[in-house]
């Protein structure tokens, strides 16, 4: 995981070292923070994967790869600090299971599936996250496939604050356009990734 302070140095560059010196780093953060938090929520780039390492014993688990951990029909997920399932993408790698199976799973906030049936396999969890509004952190990841859209969001976020002497509201429009590139981007990223091998039904995250 990458500090958000990382983007500290890109906004010293794009607003003029003279400019950014009035500008704090609890803002700059925060505004990295909104702009990190909007990329994951709109476009599920942070991807995911989870498995039981003690019932796949054949299978490492990667920096990459969350542990599972499930009792019954209760599975829940080692999930990286600060973070959350918005979208649940993959259950099973079984291509032959009912859909009612497949719809009725329910999804608990922030790292729990319980499942409808004991049955139900969970070999290949796959889910995308998002980070929470105290988060510190970006996923390696994310910052340096997106570095230049988050940079773009987050000065997008700073120049339009109300009432603060670094506020360029004409001026944010530019990087915000930016910033929703890269988010169009990362969702292309997505369907052009996994998602061309994933299953048809698609698993719907009902939170509870």
């Amino acid at each position: 995981m990458i500090h958000l302070d990382e983007f500290v140095d890109g906004v010293s560059v794009h607003l003029g070292n003279a400019d950014s010196s009035n500008v704090p780093r609890l803002a700059i953060v925060f505004a990295a923070r909104q702009a990190l938090k909007r990329f994951c929520d709109e476009s599920f780039a942070y991807v995911v994967n989870a498995f039981d390492p003690l019932i796949d014993i054949n299978r490492p688990l990667t920096d990459s790869d969350l542990a599972l951990t499930r009792l019954d029909k209760r599975c829940e997920l080692s999930l990286p600090a600060n973070t959350h399932i918005i979208k649940v993408w993959r259950l099973t790698d079984n291509h032959c299971e009912h859909d009612s199976w497949l719809a009725s799973a329910r999804y608990g906030y922030p790292d729990i599936i319980t499942l409808n049936d004991k049955r139900r396999h969970t070999d290949n969890v796959v889910v995308s996250l998002s980070v929470s509004q105290t988060t510190e952190e970006c996923p390696d990841y994310l910052f340096n496939h997106y570095y230049d859209g988050l940079l773009s969001g987050t000065l997008a976020y700073l120049q339009m604050m109300p009432n603060r002497e670094w506020a360029v509201p004409n001026l944010a429009q530019d990087h915000y356009a930016l910033f929703e590139k890269a988010i169009q981007k990362a969702k292309i990223d997505v369907s052009n990734g996994f998602l061309k091998d994933r299953p048809m039904n698609e698993i719907p995250a009902n939170f509870v």
